[in-house]
């Protein structure tokens, strides 16, 4: 019975509106990246599956990015001719990535983090930027080119 009276109460100041919402003020870093998201929801997501990645390789020459840690490049290799920059560090580093006309191609271990990298190269002015569907986990287990960090 405590707590249906606790509930009706908390209805009560919820329906009052005691507890209002903070405001919400969009900034330029959030439209920039509602952008972002808008752009890369019609292309869907920016995804591309192994075997197009490796044509892509082949064929653009993309700048390739692996957005892993250390402990995983030293686990499981990397793409051959990955530059690689853990996700949290990239800001740091943004001197090693190439000009905004560049093709890359990202990953991480299984897509999230390349995700994020994506969405974060998009907001930088970078155009074409494609993410690998199911990361590095997906590249190795079509038996793809590896080799060690």
């Amino acid at each position: 019975m405590r707590k249906f009276w606790m509930a009706v109460a908390l209805a009560g100041v919820l329906a009052s509106g005691s507890l209002a919402a903070a405001q919400v003020t969009e900034t330029a870093a959030a439209k920039a990246v509602f952008q972002v998201i808008q752009e890369v929801s019609q292309q869907h997501w920016g995804f591309i599956t192994p075997d197009a990645a490796l044509d892509y390789i082949d064929s653009v020459n993309p700048f390739i990015l692996d957005v892993r840690t250390p402990k995983e490049w030293d686990a499981t290799g990397i793409i051959p001719g990955a530059v690689t920059i853990p996700l949290t560090e990239l800001e740091q580093h943004l001197n090693q990535l190439p000009a905004l006309n560049k093709p890359i191609l990202v990953y991480c271990a299984a897509g999230a983090r390349g995700q994020y990298a994506l969405t974060y190269l998009k907001t930088l002015g970078y155009k074409n930027v494609k993410n690998l569907k199911g990361g590095f986990t997906a590249w190795a287990k079509a038996g793809l080119p590896v080799e060690k960090k």
